[in-house]
Order: C-alpha cells, then structure tokens, then sequence
C-alpha cells in the first residue's frame, strides 16, 4: 500500500531539491508525531471500562521497568542516535487534554502506572529521502497495573476516528506545519504480542526556513501483557521499509515479554 501525495514536486508543484535533512527539521518533524502517540493514548471519550486498580508498584519502579522494555541503541542500526527519552506521568498526559480532570479518572480506571518514550534519528544525509528509508523510530511504552487496563486502553486507540488523529498531527507539529494530512488505519502488518493494529500517516511537513517534503510514518500498536506500546517508524518521499519496522516491533515485543 501506497501513501497518499507522495511524490518529488515541493509546494506550488516546484520540484523539491535532493537535501541532507537537519537535525532541526528531523525533530520538529518527530515532536509532532510523539505529541499524536501520546494524545492517542491520552484522549478521553467513550474507552471501554475497567474496575479501579491499584498500583503495584511505584513510579519509580515502572520507570525503571519501562526503560528497559523501549527500544535500546542495540535494537536500531549504527546509524542511528538516540535524542529523546523520559517518563511521562499520567498528570502530564492528562494536559494534553481539554479535560484533564476526566483524563485522571480515566487513567486511573484502567490502571495506568507510567508511559516512557524514546525517539532515534538516521544521520542527516542526502539518502533519507525516496528510497524508502527510514529517518525516524518513535517509540512508546505504557505499563497497566492489569492486562485488562492495557486491553481498554488499546481499544480506544483504535476507535480513535481518522479525522481526529489528523487533526491533532496538523495542529501540534511543533517547527513544522503539517498539511495534506491523511491516515489509513488497518494498515496490513503482521500480529504481534497479544494484540495489534498498525496505521500510516501521510502527508507535507513544511519547516520554519521554508523547506517541505512530502513523508509517510507507519505505526504499530501493540500489547504484551499489561504493557500497551507503540513503534513509529518516519521515512521522507516513500513508506518506510517494511522489514526495518518488523524488526523494530519485534525487538519492542520481546523486550515487553522480559519485563512482565
């Protein structure tokens, strides 16, 4: 499947100039993305309940955890760097919401300890862009003080209408304006962990000096367990290959099986 507008013409239909994207542009481009996981697990509305549970453990233990169930440098290929990593706690992802108060009540119905999100990045190169690789993995991950509050939290992941999480995304790139965006959910990928659906999101980034680029993320939403996580892979011009996501998912599952 391909993404929606792709192609090698900038704005106005000028043709974009082959470039060495700046760490700049990459992680304006990657906080807009972070900012969509951490609203799509973050947005209130009709999730399926759970009985109240307590916590069994404390944040500092679940950070602990967390951190070692998100992707490591080992995972990714050399050329990568890590440039984002930190806990969020559920008071944090509750300002993400207009309704913060409810957010908090939600939270605590499913049972949610901790999210911890890492984010790598390719060195900057004229080769990031249409050849299909990939120039940014996203990664975030969720503990549940119960797989039942994982398994309710994923589910209203997933009803997440299209128009919400594409609104979000074109609202919230910081450095970057993101237009033209569409998402196709149901993406096909393979079922991993106990659990799984996977999306793509396409569309323009232009950045604050004027540049734009067309770009597609594929992300995949899983659960291991009680731990809820999402991989998101970026490329510019071109989906981002298949078997590099694969593999970024499966190193992500096997880390949240070690961890329960």
């Amino acid at each position: 499947m391909r993404g929606a507008g792709l192609g090698r013409q900038g704005a106005g239909g000028r043709r974009a100039r082959p470039f060495a994207p700046t760490d700049a542009r990459l992680a304006a481009l990657a906080i807009g993305f972070a900012l969509l996981l951490l609203a799509a697990s973050a947005c209130g509305g009709g999730a399926p309940k759970t009985p109240t549970a307590t916590p069994t453990m404390t944040a500092a233990q679940a950070q602990q955890r967390l951190a070692q169930v998100v992707l490591q440098p080992s995972d990714l290929p050399s050329a990568f760097r890590q440039d984002a990593s930190r806990a969020i706690t559920d008071a944090e992802a509750a300002q993400a919401r207009p309704d913060a108060a409810q957010a908090l009540r939600q939270y605590r119905e499913w049972g949610q300890l901790l999210t911890y999100n890492v984010a790598y990045s390719a060195a900057p190169a004229p080769g990031l862009v249409f050849n299909a690789t990939t120039a940014r993995v996203t990664n975030s991950a969720t503990l549940f003080s119960a797989a039942s509050g994982a398994t309710s939290a994923l589910a209203y992941i997933r009803d997440l209408p299209s128009a919400s999480v594409a609104g979000f995304l074109m609202n919230d790139a910081a450095g970057a304006k993101i237009s033209d965006t569409q998402v196709v959910k149901q993406l096909d990928f393979p079922a991993v962990g106990d659990e799984s659906f996977a999306w793509r999101i396409s569309g323009r980034a232009t950045f604050t000096n004027g540049f734009s680029a067309n770009f597609v993320a594929d992300a995949v939403f899983v659960r291991v367990g009680r731990i809820d996580g999402s991989v998101l892979a970026t490329a510019f011009g071109a989906a981002p290959q298949r078997d590099q996501l694969e593999s970024f998912v499966g190193s992500f599952v096997r880390r949240a099986r070690a961890q329960q």
